[in-house]
């Protein structure tokens, strides 16, 4: 059953511990993923973090986005058609896909993962996109971001880093906030899979036993927490939620509880990750590719 932390004046909060609640939580339509900014101080502060995830021309970040906006849809599922086609896409990251391989065979020592899985992701919106050391690094301070407590955050903000590392991404997006999402806050979930597949591949010569969809199962993950604000008081089966009160949903949490892969990724969903065919299929490429070359 659902947590319920009510603080006067600070905070209401409900957190989800089923897989039944998120799936009610979708399905309500007083629930959505922008935050008013009214309530309680605690609602107030986390809307003022996300705020700032929109393009130069004021629309939000995928991920940030309502149910009900045609843009939102339209976009998802323009990217969702365009990442369907996975054999050209898995052809144009042959390099990419080859470094990560060598990683994952320990024969890449010192490289950055980070920023080979940034220039892959990025390469799936731009062909001739490249990451830095820079440009990972201001996706590193947009996740601290968006995790960070009321302290760290001021200091981002007032140190000037937060800002800087938006605008870079933002710039290295071209415009294109689908694109600005994947390679600065979506692209973290790949990187630890890489990383735990690292890990797999160096026990009991796994690498030659496990298929690449079994290697899939064993290292994917899932964004370890979102958040929702319930507009409106919701009453359902699983859930009684007030108005104003903010939603936090563990997603890999609860992905570890069900069998099914597309709880990852909201598959099925109007929120469902445009990516939630590409990315499995993806980690199972760099797995095939490092086992071929043993």
């Amino acid at each position: 059953m659902a947590r319920s932390i009510n603080i006067p004046g600070l905070l209401r909060l409900v957190i989800v511990r089923s897989a039944a609640e998120a799936a009610e939580v979708d399905e309500a339509a007083g629930v959505d993923r922008p935050l008013s900014g009214r309530g309680r101080l605690i609602n107030r502060l986390i809307a003022a973090k996300l705020a700032p995830f929109t393009t130069p021309d004021g629309q939000p970040w995928p991920a940030f986005a309502a149910r009900l906006d045609a843009l939102r849809a339209e976009r998802q599922s323009g990217l969702e058609e365009a990442l369907s086609r996975s054999a050209n896409l898995l052809q144009r990251l042959e390099p990419e896909i080859s470094d990560l391989a060598a990683f994952v065979c320990d024969r890449l020592p010192g490289a950055s993962v980070g920023v080979i899985v940034q220039q892959a992701i990025g390469r799936l919106f731009f062909p001739d996109y490249r990451a830095t050391d820079d440009s990972y690094a201001a996706a590193v301070t947009l996740s601290t971001w968006l995790s960070a407590g009321p302290i760290k955050s001021l200091l981002l903000k007032r140190s000037g880093r937060f800002q800087a590392a938006l605008d870079l991404v933002t710039q290295d997006a071209r415009g294109n906030a689908s694109c600005a999402h994947a390679i600065g806050i979506a692209l973290h979930g790949i990187i630890e899979s890489v990383i735990l597949m690292q890990q797999l591949a160096s026990g009991s010569d796994q690498l030659h036993h496990l298929s690449p969809e079994e290697a899939v199962a064993q290292t994917l993950r899932a964004p370890a927490r979102i958040i929702r604000e319930a507009r409106d008081r919701v009453q359902g089966r699983h859930l009684q939620l007030q108005s104003r009160s903010l939603i936090l949903i563990p997603v890999e949490s609860l992905r570890q509880q069900s069998a099914d892969r597309g709880a990852a990724f909201a598959a099925g969903r109007w929120n469902q990750c445009p990516a939630h065919a590409f990315v499995p299929s993806f980690l199972a490429q760099v797995w095939r590719v490092a086992r071929d070359s043993q």
